[in-house]
């Protein structure tokens, strides 16, 4: 390590301080690559410019280190005091200070490293194992009315499913399994829990808990935890930590969210979106009815214009009945003037009006009497008549044949099927009695 020697300015020469801090701060870039440093944090600051400001320190020195907002951006955590971090950057001088620094682009917690390597190995196995596939994941139901959550009692987690689902799903039953979530039980705890959920009635489970750092959500990359999610018969919806944070049991679960929230939010569907939706059911439903109703009214009217109606029959019966009868009595006085005609002229030519008129009033009589039981018998054959056309009238009517037991065969779209050869095979048809109608197939 040295010093190149600026040729420009001698040792006899008076240096400026800003010419002194240039000079250091580019041999320090010169002879210190960027490198990773650790210790521990003291003095977190955050100024309004989105920078970071801290002092990392061991046993026996301290550090200023700077990072810029450009740069935390990339961070998943907000690092504090007495945090023990790795940083990497490069050394410098703070020119307007002469302070000596380090400019930060790089964080991570002391130990990572070999944590995430351990993680990165894990995913591998058992991706290669297929636990990740996307054809071994059960589906989430839309609608789950009994959910468990497997996450501690103490857990900023539990209070935001709570809230989601009171607000989202009040028609789910929550059952919460109590389990560590950090610490070196914690594994042990969350199977059990698993477990149990699994063996209860529930639709889905939600194991959930608020977000950390890679040690803090070490219990959800265990790998004895991921088979335990891998090996349950119930739906599994895993929601740890923040939308940056990823475990092995997200890729295990049939279904990751990004937050607690988000998992009570895919465990369910919302109240307002299910009364909407029946809402439009109940809607599509009426209008179904009501153009059915329409349809068959129409078919109904269709069918009875196609049968004769009795009442007008009866009435045409009764119509020429009073024709004919109107015809007989026209012929009777027709006949009777004719008659008394006939007897005035032959009274007239008698030599005995008296005995004439004794013999032409028995003839009279006689006639009259024909005449009545002519009368009488024609009326009687006229009601005979009326009385039988009366009886095939209603013989022939379609309902009198349909109690007879016949029925008649009507296709889907209303129209009679007058012979074998017009049904076709897989035709939907309706036979129809006098008392109700039958819906059948055609085989064959």
């Amino acid at each position: 390590m040295f010093f190149e020697q600026n040729t420009s300015l001698s040792s006899s020469s008076v240096w400026t301080v800003s010419q002194l801090n240039d000079e250091v701060s580019r041999s320090l870039q010169m002879n210190f690559p960027p490198l990773w440093v650790g210790g521990e944090v003291r003095g977190f600051t955050r100024a309004a410019s989105g920078h970071w400001y801290f002092t990392l320190k061991d046993a026996t020195g301290e550090l200023s280190c700077a990072m810029f907002a450009g740069n935390n951006r990339r961070v998943g955590f907000i690092p504090k005091t007495g945090d023990h971090l790795e940083v990497h950057g490069q050394v410098s001088i703070y020119r307007a200070r002469g302070s000596y620094q380090m400019v930060v682009d790089a964080v991570r917690q002391a130990g990572l490293g070999t944590l995430y390597e351990r993680f990165l190995q894990l995913k591998e196995k058992l991706q290669k194992e297929g636990l990740f596939d996307l054809s071994r994941k059960k589906t989430i139901a839309r609608i789950n009315t009994k959910i468990a959550v497997v996450t501690s009692l103490q857990a900023a987690a539990l209070r935001d499913v709570l809230t989601t689902l009171r607000r989202r799903a009040p028609y789910a039953r929550l059952i919460v399994f109590e389990t560590a979530v950090q610490g070196d039980e914690a594994p042990k705890e969350i199977i059990s829990a698993l477990k149990r959920a699994d063996q209860s009635d529930v639709d889905v489970i939600l194991l959930v808990r608020g977000g950390g750092s890679l040690q803090d959500l070490w219990s959800f990359n265990d790998e004895a935890v991921a088979r335990s999610v891998a090996a349950l018969s119930k739906p599994v919806i895993v929601g740890v930590g923040h939308e940056s944070d990823v475990t092995i049991v997200d890729w295990v679960a049939d279904l990751r969210a990004a937050t607690p929230t988000a998992a009570a939010e895919h465990a369910t569907e919302s109240v307002d979106v299910l009364l909407k939706e029946l809402a439009q059911t109940h809607e599509t439903m009426r209008y179904v009815w009501s153009r059915y109703w329409t349809e068959n009214t129409q078919k109904v009217d269709s069918l009875m214009r196609e049968i004769p109606d009795p009442a007008k029959s009866l009435r045409q019966a009764n119509e020429r009945l009073t024709l004919l009868s109107q015809s007989l009595s026209s012929l009777m006085r027709s006949q009777w003037f004719v008659k008394s005609e006939t007897v005035r002229h032959l009274s007239a030519s008698l030599i005995s009006p008296s005995s004439l008129f004794l013999r032409e009033k028995e003839r009279h009589n006689r006639i009259s009497e024909e005449l009545i039981a002519l009368m009488h018998d024609k009326l009687n054959q006229n009601e005979r008549d009326r009385q039988a056309l009366i009886d095939l009238i209603t013989e022939i009517s379609p309902q009198a044949i349909l109690k007879k037991g016949y029925s008649y065969v009507t296709a889907s779209d209303g129209t009679f099927v007058k012979s074998a050869e017009s049904a076709v095979k897989s035709d939907n048809l309706q036979i129809h009695w006098h008392d109700g109608q039958l819906e059948v197939h055609v085989k064959k």
